[in-house]
């Protein structure tokens, strides 16, 4: 969770997770599974192991009602979007802080 930290100490000023744009997440069906949702202006990029996927904000999608949703989205709607730090000069606070170099700079 450093990438949290340093965003949103970056956004904040202070150890602020809810101001984070970046979230770390682990389900409930694997004991070591992890995975990232990234707020950008119109969508949440969603990082996984298996690969990446990209959720519209705002576009409903069709879902099968027997799968429980996942409610870890929910409140990234209501952050900021990502700004890769555009105002730091060494880039991204979360890519620096990463301690397994999981995140890039892709742009």
């Amino acid at each position: 969770m450093a990438c949290e930290m340093a965003c949103g100490y970056h956004r904040d000023d202070g150890f602020a997770l809810l101001s984070a744009c970046i979230v770390t997440y682990r389900t409930r069906e694997k004991k070591d599974y992890f995975g990232v949702l990234l707020k950008r202006e119109e969508d949440l990029l969603i990082a996984r192991p298996e690969g990446t996927e990209i959720k519209r904000i705002g576009v409903e999608e069709e879902t099968d009602s027997s799968q429980e949703a996942d409610a870890s989205a929910k409140p990234m709607l209501l952050r900021e979007a990502c700004d890769l730090c555009k105002d730091m000069d060494l880039g991204p606070m979360c890519v620096r802080f990463c301690p397994v170099d999981a995140i890039t700079n892709v742009e």
